[in-house]
């Protein structure tokens, strides 16, 4: 019995241990469900009817029940495609072993009805955020959208109404296989989320549309039939490449909107619910918002009374009782001059899932935008139609709307081109091939130059401002008082995340700001200038506002412009930036109202052209300082082959080739070349091209780096002489190199000597002197203008030229140079010293506690040696901490102490304020001196110095960071 036992205690172990190796085999895989497929992407299931049908379409429903992991349950009915086939379409929303059973109205027909099937959805392996985060839904406070996760969405859309009448397998462009794919994979890599359509299906007018090559449409004008299959397998590729390319699909339903109307014994309520039904059975595995039909809410200007708008909501209610997936309904609506919030036809829908606004061009109506945010149930809203660009907006109204949308609480952008909305597809000068000949031909555009406007690729600055930003978290404040007081109210559009970050977009005429108010009265605050045309911050100011106001400065140009003010850290600008945006520029001659300032406007629809169409002809621009190149890109206004050269000087007499095409020329309208060096002046000279017109350049984009910083500019001078009030010192450094310092005669030596403000390190001194003779000469530099070191001496052998340039290094703030031998008197135009300044000079500063009045923290930054911060007493240790205001790659520190002592600090450095990286330490052996260097490494917005033990008590007279 005992040994029986133990053969019975064996075996149940064997099968148990079998049961558990077949739940691991299980878990790893290794049997064959019918169907895999990764997370959130489509799987296609087919089946095969075993009854003939004579009208699939109304005859039989058939639906598919979908069991996943932790009890999902997910419903898709399947779709007629044609003879006896019938698909279902389903996107696992979790990884796992999913099992599918169907039910048909006809359980007589065994294979539609009763069929069951695995789908194993694995992890997604791709890239596309949609399918790493699941299908989009509205955020828990409806103010925006989110991935299913609960990430907030951006949108950005392209918008395509005609978009069954685009090519797909070819176009006609020279190397472009298809029209369709060309401008998805464009405005993917352009950084769009989202592809705009409708289902337009024959074009409005616009050609006979009898080519070969028509993209195949169904007409639902006689009902739903075979004939109708082809037009949807055509949709069918159009809506997997975009969903294969991580876009999700904004798209209408059903038809042309208006065809309910014209045909309205066809289009019954009830044939409108199925096509409702329809399209989620066969594009609702796909990433999509449905927004029913263009300009529907409220009902298509009247084209559709309280009656007959029945059969749209039908569309709705179709859609929204067979989409398991729950993708927002978001009806296109009219003109906000027509409908908005506050009239809206729809919106007491229970499916009614958001606004899918139509704003003017110019978009200055705030009440209007309230009207959204303010509505009784918060429900995302998106900018989905405005002015298209180059049809009934210019550039700069195509890209501010972008901004305008978000600044109203609108988070979502549709973006429109002429040529691509209304699908343009013959050339110039050919027979009429529209997608819809509305206003045409007065607004033609070809498609392809329409796919092609550089509004797109700066729609990416847009969208990196905002996700730089948690900009979900912005709050429209629209012309509330308690939190702005600007000079044009209706041309400046604020948000804020509570008082912490303040962003506004100024636009309409003029430089004009005003005033942010409820600001927190401790708080430090950057404030950044952002351009639009660039993707470029400027810094304007770190600051507190014990008042709770700040008063912003004027904008940097009469163009539109965003302003970031926050006490968080911020994005700042990464990698070559446009070093010549705004800059002066002359050029060989200009034709009148086009300008040489058109060429360096951050707008491609402005363009400098010449005075004449004879060539040479050139343009240069003064970058205001050393620059460190890296590539130029030159955007001429047309294609053509253009011969060109590009030159980079010092100081515009001795010019150095940077790349040179006036042999054999180059072939476009928008050129590229990688350069290097270090310039101030940069110059583009076009000696030939093709078309009998003229010289015309829309944009001319330096990229580069910030090398060295002017620090002479305008300065405070001092001279041995000089020969009147038209001669003094100063004029050697107003940038101006007609004007010029002059001694008050020949006599030998003279010298002129520069006050830079604050100890600055140097780097390079560039001297354009009053004309071409040997210069003989000395360089010093000197922090007190007592002491003097010598940076070059040329007094022996000289310089023959009218410019020279020296290397320096050190720090020092004042520079002077003696002239000993010349053949003119001694005379200079200009006088530039470039380096890098004292970081730390003038920011904000805390400390650990202060002696009283006038011994506060901000003295250890006012470049003067006779004033300090003391701490209140001598306990140890004491930090004095300053927020240099944005990161900054330093590499060496000097702090000037009250007197000769034994210092022992620390030196800190950090990002955010918080997490803190030793930067040296001296704590256990200390320093003796007063003044002391230590050799940085890191890029740090703030920098910490903590004393832990002196003879004195703790007191800074001054501290320099350096890059």
């Amino acid at each position: 019995m005992v040994k029986r036992s133990k053969n019975i205690m064996i075996l149940v172990s064997m099968l148990a241990l079998i049961i558990v190796m077949g739940g691991m085999l299980e878990n790893n895989r290794t049997y064959a469900a019918d169907y895999s497929v990764e997370v959130w992407n489509v799987s296609e299931i087919t089946l095969t009817s075993t009854q003939a049908y004579s009208d699939p379409f109304n005859d039989v429903v058939v639906e598919a029940s979908f069991y996943g992991p932790g009890g999902a349950l997910i419903t898709r009915p399947a779709f007629w495609d044609g003879g006896n086939t019938w698909k279902i379409r389903f996107a696992p929303t979790a990884t796992g072993l999913w099992t599918m059973s169907t039910t048909a109205s006809d359980p007589s027909d065994t294979g539609l009805h009763g069929i069951s099937l695995t789908i194993q959805s694995d992890s997604y392996t791709g890239s596309h955020d949609i399918y790493e985060r699941g299908f989009l839904k509205a955020s828990d406070n409806g103010r925006y959208l989110v991935y299913a996760d609960g990430t907030p969405f951006f949108y950005l859309g392209d918008t395509h109404w005609t978009m069954p009448h685009e090519r797909f397998d070819t176009s006609n462009v020279p190397g472009v296989a298809s029209q369709f794919k060309y401008t998805v994979d464009k405005r993917v890599q352009q950084g769009f989320t989202v592809y705009q359509s409708q289902p337009i299906w024959q074009p409005h007018g616009g050609g006979s549309h009898l080519g070969s090559d028509e993209e195949a449409v169904a007409n639902l004008t006689d009902g739903f039939t075979a004939a109708d299959l082809a037009g949807f397998h055509n949709l069918d590729r159009k809506f997997d490449y975009i969903a294969k390319q991580g876009l999700v699909h904004a798209a209408a339903q059903v038809s042309w909107v208006g065809d309910p109307a014209n045909f309205p014994l066809v289009f019954t309520e009830d044939f409108m619910a199925k096509l409702g039904r329809y399209w989620v059975t066969r594009y609702g595995a796909y990433p999509v918002i449905w927004t029913i039909g263009q300009e529907i809410d409220k009902n298509l200007y009247g084209a559709y009374d309280a009656t007959t708008i029945e059969k749209w909501f039908a569309v709705g209610k179709g859609i929204a009782d067979h989409d398991s997936y729950g993708h927002l309904i978001m009806p296109h609506m009219e003109g906000t001059s027509v409908t908005t919030a506050a009239n809206s036809w729809w919106m007491d829908q229970p499916y009614h899932g958001g606004w899918a606004t139509q704003m003017s061009i110019g978009m200055d109506g705030m009440s209007t935008a309230r009207t959204f945010w303010e509505a009784p149930i918060a429900k995302p809203a998106v900018l989905y139609e405005t002015g298209y660009e180059n049809f009934w907006a210019d550039a700069k109204g195509a890209l501010g709307a972008g901004y305008k949308a978000f600044q109203y609480g609108i988070f979502g952008y549709g973006y429109g081109a002429a040529g691509v909305w209304n699908d343009i597809y013959s050339k110039p000068g050919e027979p009429a091939d529209y997608g819809t000949e509305y206003e045409l031909p007065l607004r033609y555009y070809w498609w392809y130059d329409g796919a092609n406007l550089r509004t797109a690729d700066q729609l990416a600055y847009f969208k990196q401002f905002y996700t730089s930003l948690e900009w979900w978290k912005l709050t429209p404040r629209f012309d509330s008082s308690t939190w702005s007081a600007f000079v044009t109210p209706e041309h400046s559009l604020l948000s804020t995340d509570g008082n912490e970050t303040y962003v506004a977009y100024f636009f309409g005429s003029g430089t004009s700001t005003g005033t942010l108010k409820n600001m927190s009265t401790s708080a430090t605050y950057t404030a950044k200038w952002y351009d639009p045309r660039n993707g470029q911050y400027t810094a304007l100011d770190t600051f507190k506002a014990p008042s709770g106001t700040w008063t912003v400065p004027n904008r940097p140009t009469s163009d539109e412009w965003m302003l970031l003010v926050s006490s968080e850290p911020t994005a700042s600008n990464e990698g070559a930036t446009n070093q010549a945006a705004y800059k002066p520029v002359a050029v060989s001659g200009s034709s009148a109202g086009f300008g040489s300032e058109l060429a360096v406007d951050g707008l491609y629809d402005t363009s400098w052209i010449a005075g004449s169409g004879v060539v040479p002809q050139w343009l240069t621009v003064d970058l205001g300082g050393i620059k460190q190149l890296e590539s130029i890109e030159t955007g001429f206004n047309r294609e053509d082959t253009w011969n060109y050269k590009l030159e980079g000087s010092l100081d515009q007499v001795s010019w150095t080739t940077l790349a040179d095409h006036t042999a054999a020329g180059r072939t476009a309208r928008d050129m590229s070349d990688s350069v290097t060096g270090d310039y101030r002046f940069v110059r583009i000279t076009v000696t030939g091209f093709l078309a009998p017109s003229m010289v015309a350049i829309s944009e001319f984009r330096i990229l580069g780096y910030d090398e060295f910083e002017l620090l002479s500019r305008n300065k405070t001078t001092a001279v041995s002489s000089d020969n009147g009030t038209g001669c003094s010192g100063g004029k050697a450094v107003d940038g101006n190199d007609v004007t010029y310092w002059c001694a008050e005669d020949d006599a030998m030596p003279q010298w002129l000597s520069v006050d830079l403000g604050v100890p600055s390190r140097l780097e390079k001194i560039v001297m354009n002197f009053y004309g071409h003779t040997t210069w003989k000469y000395k360089l010093e530099g000197s922090l007190d203008s007592v002491t003097w070191t010598t940076l070059a001496d040329r007094t022996v052998s000289g310089v023959t030229g009218q410019t020279a340039s020296d290397e320096a290094s050190g720090i020092y703030r004042y520079v002077r140079i003696t002239i000993t031998d010349s053949g003119h008197w001694a005379a200079i135009r200009e006088f530039d010293v470039y380096g890098k300044p004292n970081a730390a000079s003038g920011k904000l500063a805390t400390a650990s506690s202060i002696s009283g009045i006038g011994y506060e923290e901000d003295k250890a930054l006012d470049g003067l040696a006779s004033t300090y911060w003391c701490a209140s007493d001598g306990t140890k240790p004491q930090w004095l901490n300053v927020d240099l205001g944005s990161l900054h790659d330093l590499s060496e520190a000097r702090i000037h102490f009250y007197s000769l002592d034994s210092w022992k600090y620390k030196l800190e450095g950090s990002s955010d304020g918080s997490s803190w990286s030793v930067l040296a330490d001296h704590t256990a052996s200390g320093v003796l001196g007063q003044m002391t260097a230590d050799t940085l490494s890191g890029s740090y917005r703030y920098v910490r110095i903590t004393i832990t033990d002196s003879v004195n008590w703790a007191a800074i007279r001054e501290l320099e960071l350096y890059e």
